[in-house]
């Protein structure tokens, strides 16, 4: 088992880069349209992902029980949820079928996963965000009772909210941290502080479709938030070419905020894997640094060209760094991948060491330096 964290424990979270399983459920054997991974959860977590992208809905098994699984729909799929429902009523499960599928392993199963490899690897965390969620309520007891001590709790941090943004690696090993959309939250009336959910952070989507710029970050808001757009394209250029237009809209982003970047061509039809295997040939792994640095860069330059280098080091300017390990600007900190394994991740964690490079350079010739980057 491999600790990819150890060394970054005193970094902010929106200072370090990690990788993100997109569809982290959808693994083992099944369509080629529908299959993104080919580890399971605690597999992915040994390869070093560290973000999970998670969609879970309750599946009726053929004796009649039920179960909680992930599932990949695409456009066409059917979706029984609603139908012959009454308003507000639950349904007890949901069909997937035509173009979509179910995961191999239940909701519990995979918990059980992500506990296991954080109580293995002390030094480490894993982020669960759940959406596009059925049941939800059962989702999130499932949760609760699964995670145990391992769900990282904001109760035994305080009771205040966390901004996950800006906490440190430290303050979150040995933990699995659990998002769920807050609007979600919301509508199953939860009283979160000071309950049995106070496991339960939210997740913010900063990007605004519309004008493509980021929605107000919350210096207060309860879990993470992030600037990014899944690009919805089985084309490696276009996706590419979206990502680019998308990282490159950080600018517009709070210094503290997070950036998703996605590296996936999934689309709705044809063989997932063969699409992905070419998107880590060589010349398309130098497209993701080339992606991630130009929209780094862009930030980057634009927050520190805000202001003047001296105002790092004046104790009355609003940019003053008391401790310099903690400057930041935007950063497409997560890197969301299909099929991920260990050279991929690998790939992504040395994007680490290019961000300090790239702004130990800029410092210096600025006449000035930041120290430990």
């Amino acid at each position: 088992m491999t600790a990819f964290l150890k060394n970054y424990t005193s970094k902010q979270l929106n200072q370090i880069v990690f990788p993100g399983s997109h569809d982290a459920g959808i693994y083992g054997q099944g369509k080629s349209n529908v299959i993104t991974q080919s580890l399971n959860i605690g597999e992915q977590a040994n390869a070093g992902v560290r973000f999970f992208d998670m969609r879970i809905a309750t599946v009726k098994r053929s004796d009649g029980s039920l179960d909680q699984k992930s599932y990949h729909l695409g456009k066409g799929v059917i979706d029984n949820k609603h139908k012959g429902a009454k308003p507000g009523e639950v349904q007890s499960h949901q069909n997937v079928s035509h173009l979509g599928g179910w995961g191999q392993d239940t909701l519990s199963d995979m918990l059980t996963q992500a506990k296991t490899y954080v109580l293995a690897n002390p030094s480490e965390f894993l982020i669960l965000k759940f959406s596009k969620c059925y049941n939800l309520k059962d989702v999130v007891d499932t949760c609760v009772r699964v995670l145990g001590d391992t769900q990282f709790n904001y109760n035994k941090s305080g009771g205040a909210a966390i901004n996950l943004n800006t906490r440190t690696v430290g303050s979150l090993a040995g933990k699995v941290i659990t998002l769920f959309d807050p609007k979600e939250l919301e509508k199953l009336g939860f009283v979160i502080r000071g309950q049995i959910y106070s496991g339960c952070l939210s997740f913010g989507e900063l990007f605004n479709k519309e004008t493509k710029t980021s929605r107000q970050y919350q210096k207060e808001f309860h879990g993470l938030q992030y600037f990014g757009k899944f690009s919805n394209t089985d084309d490696i250029k276009k996706n590419t070419k979206k990502q680019a237009a998308t990282m490159g809209g950080g600018t517009s982003c709070d210094r503290d905020a997070m950036g998703m970047m996605y590296w996936t061509t999934t689309g709705m039809l044809g063989d997932i894997k063969a699409r992905n295997d070419k998107m880590w040939t060589g010349v398309n792994v130098q497209a993701l640094r080339d992606v991630w640095e130009a929209g780094y860069k862009k930030a980057m330059i634009n927050q520190l060209g805000a202001l003047s280098f001296k105002d790092l080091y004046t104790k009355n300017s609003r940019y003053y760094v008391a401790n310099k390990n903690s400057w930041t600007s935007f950063t497409p900190n997560i890197v969301m991948i299909d099929f991920a394994d260990y050279q991929k991740c690998v790939t992504i964690y040395n994007l680490n060491r290019v961000r300090s490079e790239m702004l130990e350079t800029l410092m210096q010739q600025s006449g000035h330096a930041i120290e430990n980057l």
